[in-house]
């Protein structure tokens, strides 16, 4: 029989790299996301919130007498923590709760980095958000601007700098409203209760592609962002960076000293870091897969499958990886947008797939009916699309023009 894993959210395209492993899948899904199209791809099914751990626990030890999973994985941040409790629960080999909830609370991040006191690691400072009055304290001990997040989450969602004094206020007042929205598709997998206060880091945001094979970390490409004037949006993302051998060079001694720092030992991470003038600074980082199409991005342009190493190698069926393949050309992917209001229409779509050099086109599933919201984050576009090119800035420049082809009519929803 087949190695087992329980797979913890996700979609078919992580099922599609469990099959092509040679693995079957146990699959956990809320019961409003699994759709009928999953059935054939999985042996068994467990429809539950997974992020209710005491709804879930029973569930998953019945799971686990019913169809003998030897592995878990998650690829979608709310799953990462329920994942790590699995493993704890059953013995199983991977990343602990502990070591997981490292990565998806910030601020246990920022105090671990503190304690750890890597010298390849700056840290910077950060508090919890307590009330508008924390907000002026934070300013006044570590200066303007500073950044003020959820503590939990991705996506930009919930993203405020803070300029000055003066904004104390407007910038706490902000908070308390997205507290309170009930209608966002982010708040049904976050838990936006804590904000975390953090310094500033300018310039431009990157990101290490990394992957941990029993404790020794391999950055397999770095990525560049590309954020929207004015916000916190991240609409572009380019293999490989545009960075000197000697900038590499410190994010590829960076990352294993944060890794290790985490306690993380296997998988795969997707770590955001800028620069600063003490090194490359950790602005957070995920123990999974980066998102916008950078797994497709990476494999065009280093030849290497982070889907596929993340299903084989805790079964054993994969080497590790001691360096990054040399970059073979460039890829972007770019943020599909759109008016906020109900889709009418979606077109352009099947001439862009039909272009050779695209390498993958994911809208979501967006569909006339679908209500566009305001860009307030990365969660409110429609997705993305992905494109190779010599290089990277002809990547990005040719991402931007192929998003430009679809054209996503709506009409403003009555209030």
């Amino acid at each position: 029989m087949a190695p087992r894993i329980l797979l913890i959210g996700g979609n078919p395209k992580h099922f599609h790299a469990a099959k092509a492993a040679g693995l079957e899948v146990v699959y956990c899904q809320n019961p409003d996301e699994f759709k009928p199209e999953y059935g054939p791809l999985v042996v068994g099914a467990l429809l539950a919130d997974y992020t209710d751990w005491e709804t879930f626990r029973p569930l998953v030890e019945a799971a686990h007498r019913a169809w003998g999973f030897t592995t878990v994985v998650s690829l979608t941040e709310p799953g990462l923590d329920p994942a790590g409790r699995v493993r704890d629960l059953l013995g199983l080999g991977g990343p602990s709760y502990e070591v997981s909830h490292r990565f998806t609370d910030k601020y246990v991040m920022r105090r671990r980095l503190a304690e750890v006191a890597h010298p390849d690691v700056p840290a910077i400072g950060a508090e919890v958000l307590t009330d508008s009055a924390s907000l002026t304290a934070f300013g006044d001990r570590y200066g303007y601007p500073f950044i003020v997040k959820p503590g939990a989450g991705t996506a930009s969602f919930g993203v405020h700098r803070v300029d000055g004094p003066d904004e104390a206020d407007a910038v706490f007042s902000a908070i308390s409203r997205e507290r309170d929205v009930s209608d966002h598709p982010f708040l049904g997998q976050y838990d936006l209760d804590e904000y975390v206060m953090e310094e500033y880091i300018d310039g431009t945001l990157y990101s290490a592609e990394a992957f941990s094979f029993a404790g020794t970390h391999t950055v397999l490409a770095i990525t560049e962002a590309v954020t929207l004037p004015g916000t916190v949006v991240h609409a572009g993302h380019a293999v490989p960076a545009r960075l000197d051998a000697a900038a590499v060079a410190s994010v590829e001694r960076m990352i294993p000293a944060f890794l290790d720092a985490l306690g993380y030992s296997d998988g795969p991470s997707h770590t955001e870091f800028k620069f600063s003038p003490r090194g490359p600074v950790v602005i957070e980082s995920q123990n999974r897969i980066g998102g916008a199409l950078i797994n497709e991005m990476v494999f065009a342009v280093h030849g290497v499958d982070m889907h596929d190493l993340t299903m084989k190698w805790p079964h054993g069926s994969v080497s590790p990886i001691v360096a990054a393949p040399s970059a073979s050309g460039a890829a972007a992917s770019w943020l599909a947008v759109a008016e906020p209001g109900e889709i009418l229409e979606i077109a352009g779509v099947d001439g862009v797939s039909a272009d050779p050099a695209t390498l993958a086109i994911d809208l979501g599933g967006a569909a006339p009916g679908d209500v566009v919201r305001s860009l307030d984050g990365s969660w409110d576009g429609l997705g993305h699309v992905a494109v190779r090119a010599p290089d990277t800035t002809a990547a990005i420049e040719f991402s931007q023009a192929k998003v430009a082809d679809i054209k996503v009519r709506t009409k403003p929803v009555e209030s």
